[in-house]
C-alpha cells in the first residue's frame, strides 16, 4: 500500500470521465478504492500545539506618514451637503437682456483698451510727430557719416608710378 501513486488514479479517472467504457470505469473505481484504503490505513499522529504568536509592537509613524494618511482620508471624503432642493422662484432669461448686457460689456472693454493705449503713449512721453522727426534726423546723420566714410576710403584716380 505504501507504493500508491495518485497520478495513476488521476489518469484513470480522467479517462473514465472523458471516454467512459465499462473497463475504464472499473479501473477508475478500483484505483479510487485503493486511494481510500491507503488514506484510511495511515497512522494518526497527535497534533502539535500551535505556538502562540508574539504580539508585535507597532512602530510609531513619522510626521510624513501621518500627513500622508490625513491627506488620503481627506481625499476619500465627499463634500456633499445632501439633496438639492429646487428653488421655488422660477428662473427666466431673455435674449434681449443678454444682448444688451453683451453690448455693454463690449463697450466697457473697448473703453478700457483705448485708455490703456493712451496711458502707454503718455508714459513714453513722445507723440508720433516728434518720433517721426527724430527718426528722419537720425537717417540724415547716418547718410552724412556714410558720405564722409566713402570719401576717405575711396581709391585715388591716378596711382603714381615710381621706378
Amino acid at each position: 500500500m505504501n507504493s500508491f501513486t495518485f497520478s495513476d488514479c488521476k489518469k484513470a479517472v480522467n479517462q473514465a470521465t472523458f471516454r467512459p467504457t465499462a473497463a475504464r470505469k472499473a479501473a477508475a473505481t478500483k484505483l479510487l478504492q485503493e486511494a481510500l484504503d491507503f488514506i484510511s490505513n495511515l497512522e494518526e499522529v497527535k497534533d502539535k500545539p500551535k505556538a502562540k504568536s508574539k504580539k508585535r509592537r507597532k512602530a510609531k509613524r513619522t510626521a510624513a506618514q501621518r500627513t500622508a494618511d490625513h491627506m488620503d482620508k481627506a481625499a476619500m471624503r465627499t463634500n456633499e451637503v445632501g439633496p438639492v432642493k429646487p428653488s421655488k422662484k422660477a428662473k427666466t432669461s431673455s435674449v434681449e437682456d443678454a444682448k444688451a448686457s453683451l453690448k455693454e460689456m463690449d463697450a466697457k472693454k473697448a473703453v478700457k483698451k483705448t485708455a490703456k493705449l493712451e496711458a502707454k503713449r503718455v508714459a513714453s512721453g513722445v507723440n508720433e510727430v516728434d518720433r517721426v522727426a527724430s527718426l528722419e534726423a537720425k537717417i540724415e546723420a547716418l547718410t552724412a557719416c556714410l558720405a564722409v566714410h566713402m570719401e576717405t576710403t575711396a581709391l585715388p584716380a591716378e596711382v603714381p608710378f615710381t621706378v
